[in-house]
């Protein structure tokens, strides 16, 4: 069936634009694919095997815009991913190379305005973020959605959203569906710009249904808030100042949380190396299991580092390396852009974290562990789309309840074709 699918898929595409003469067909994406040597990548323990110390991934992205004009396409964006020798649930890494199991659906949707205006709309399965300088920790991930957004002035604009994240079950005939099984969320962004000032506030709100598996306890409905603001000063360029506020909190009949999150960095941009410090905090979990301090995440997208939240030069399979919560403090720099010769360009992050949670709490990572990460990137562009990269990262922990947790670390080779 799956792959009936896919040929009905480029059968639409090849004939159905070549038939609409007023639709064009616009195409763009990305293929990476790199192998990778590690130890002690996820558990920071050499007494558990990791299995395979090496292992060959690539993944391809590519996304189809059909326009109609400069006010109306759709977006098809479809997924590869593959591990070399995989062939487990049928995704084809293996000899034979015809898994039907790894074609991904990533966006699917409507993208208009209204005639004589710009208010745009955005309907279907789309990247949706709030703001921040290291992705959002409480909502930054593709989902089902639809957004409306507009200018106001030169100044002001506005934009509003509303996700479905969760709906497990539905009355069908025959069938008895199941109540209070969804997840929701709204949110209201409002960005200001000003000459070398902007400023984006936003509010979100989610409700979760107790039969959804998203809520804080398995038998209430959870209510959950955020507050936030992501700003930028430009005015010194090229030094600049980036920061992020965001307090949220939630709630159901027998568990309730609240907490808080922080981020500053300072950038300077010379010729040949652009220096990034950065902080960023995180209030951490409560050894009370009724009343938590944590701040409410319902897909979160944040990361400053592989380890650390999961951001890496290669597209990858990979959310984050290793255990570490993001409940947690940390201060680091980048030198970022570093150029030397042409076509040839380093970046050096170096961070120290420290868990904010109670060392009761009973979590991974808490406020009597800490860890030191050091990430390494070289990119040589073969041709202008085509580039040869390099990774090497490093962790040295130091956790309270552990005598001999060792260091984790990992290097990477591949390429990166993004047309």
């Amino acid at each position: 069936m799956k792959r009936f699918a896919l040929v009905a898929l480029l059968a639409a595409t090849l004939f159905g634009v070549s038939n609409a003469s007023a639709t064009e067909l616009k195409v763009k994406g990305s293929f990476d694919v790199y192998g990778m040597w590690s130890s002690n990548l996820m558990d920071f323990d050499s007494e558990i095997a990791d299995g395979d110390n090496y292992m060959t991934t690539q993944r391809m992205r590519t996304y189809f815009t059909y326009q109609a004009n400069e006010n109306l396409k759709a977006v098809l964006g479809l997924e590869l991913d593959n591990v070399w020798g995989d062939n487990v649930d049928n995704v084809g890494g293996d000899w034979g190379t015809d898994g039907k199991g790894n074609l991904e659906v990533k966006h699917a949707y409507l993208d208009f305005n209204f005639p004589d205006t710009a208010i745009n709309v955005k309907a279907g399965l789309q990247y949706v973020a709030l703001p921040g300088i290291f992705g959002n920790p409480v909502f930054d991930e593709d989902a089902a959605a639809l957004v409306v957004s507009a200018p106001i002035n030169d100044m002001f604009a506005l934009a509003v959203g509303y996700s479905r994240g969760v709906d497990n079950d539905y009355n069908t005939e025959g069938v008895v569906g199941v109540d209070k099984d969804d997840a929701d969320m709204a949110f209201l962004a409002a960005p200001i710009t000003l000459d070398g000032f902007n400023v984006t506030p936003y509010f979100a709100f989610g409700w979760l249904g107790e039969n959804s598996g998203a809520s804080l306890s398995a038998s209430d409905d959870t209510s959950v808030w955020v507050l936030g603001a992501n700003a930028a000063l430009t005015m010194f360029d090229p030094f600049t100042l980036e920061a992020d506020l965001i307090y949220g909190a939630g709630e159901s009949d027998d568990v309730e949380t609240k907490g808080w999150y922080g981020a500053l960095a300072a950038s300077y941009k010379m010729d040949m190396v652009t220096p990034v410090l950065f902080t960023t905090y995180f209030s951490g979990h409560d050894d009370d299991l009724t009343d938590d301090n944590v701040l409410p995440q319902l897909a979160e997208g944040w990361g400053i580092s592989p380890y650390t939240g999961g951001v890496r030069a290669f597209n990858t399979t990979y959310d984050t390396f290793s255990g570490v919560d993001n409940a947690c403090w940390a201060i680091g720099l980048k030198l970022a852009d570093i150029s030397f010769v042409e076509n040839l360009s380093h970046e050096l992050t170096g961070a120290y974290l420290m868990g904010t949670s109670d060392e009761d709490a009973g979590v991974a990572f808490d406020e009597e562990d800490s860890a030191w990460e050091v990430y390494m990137v070289n990119k040589y562009m073969i041709y202008e789309n085509l580039a040869a990269i390099n990774e090497l990262g490093f962790v040295y922990p130091e956790f309270d309840d552990v005598d001999d947790e060792d260091t984790s670390y990992f290097a990477t080779v591949g390429f990166q074709y993004k047309f």
